[in-house]
């Protein structure tokens, strides 16, 4: 296997979608990981500009939730990372159910997931409404064996040693202990990042893609899992997963 290839790590931001893309630039072995080099961040307007400019990527891990539930069943990846996070389960926002991506507005939007479930759509997974809604028109199960969902908190619990942050991502202490994780897997991070484009995203954003961009190679390399490890497939034939980094 050429070892020489790029991989993209994507996390949704005001301006659209902030994309971060990575290469390994030295082969490891047994002992050592190898050396991985952050090579480009931009912002797509849309998922769609995501994947037509990604297309030299071997694998574009994205934190979006990918494979829907159409009932009353809730994932079971989003069910098992809230598990693994403890003090940081209330980042894994409940997925939305399929039907609700068409709803106009919040108040449409609770009354089908209640009908479905029970229960009213939390106004984060509204908020996301739009980009799952974006991703879900273009995914097929062919195209997720190129495309795989994360989500950050579960790759910085495996960076940390497979343990939950101590701080919150949007705290200044969050953001740093974060940085420093990803310095140690990232050569090149901070001066390819001081050339990201001056809004549109938060900082948060960008240590998200960047750290989905290093999963993302992980996975390549046979060195990932995913949550549940068997995953469910949904009405479309997605498998609705999490996929994270492991020694």
């Amino acid at each position: 296997m050429n070892h020489q290839f790029q991989v993209a790590g994507v996390d949704g931001c005001k301006a659209g979608w902030f994309v971060a893309v990575a290469s390994l630039t030295k082969q490891g072995d047994l002992a050592s990981p190898g050396e991985w080099t952050l090579r480009n961040v931009w912002i797509a307007d849309s998922f769609r500009e995501v994947l037509s400019n990604t297309v030299d990527c071997l694998l574009v891990c994205v934190d979006i939730p990918i494979g829907l539930s159409s009932d009353t069943k809730p994932r079971r990846c989003d069910v098992a990372a809230r598990k693994l996070l403890g003090r940081r389960a209330s980042s894994v926002f409940p997925a939305p159910i399929r039907p609700c991506l068409s709803a106009a507005d919040y108040v449409s939007a609770c009354k089908v997931n209640f009908e479905r479930t029970g229960k009213k759509l939390s106004k984060q997974s509204f908020a996301l409404l739009k980009k799952i809604h974006e991703v879900d028109d273009l995914m097929s199960p062919a195209l997720q064996e190129r495309v795989r969902e994360i989500h950050p908190e579960v790759l910085f619990w495996a960076l940390n040693g497979n343990q939950p942050m101590p701080h919150n991502k949007k705290a200044v202490p969050g953001q740093a202990q974060r940085h420093k994780l990803l310095e140690g897997v990232l050569a090149d991070m901070d001066s390819v990042l001081a050339q990201a484009p001056p809004r549109g995203y938060v900082m948060d954003d960008a240590l998200d893609a960047l750290a989905a961009a290093w999963t993302a190679g992980r996975t390549v390399l046979g060195k990932a899992k995913t949550l549940p490890e068997r995953p469910e497939l949904d009405s479309k034939g997605l498998r609705m997963e999490i996929v994270y980094s492991v020694e």
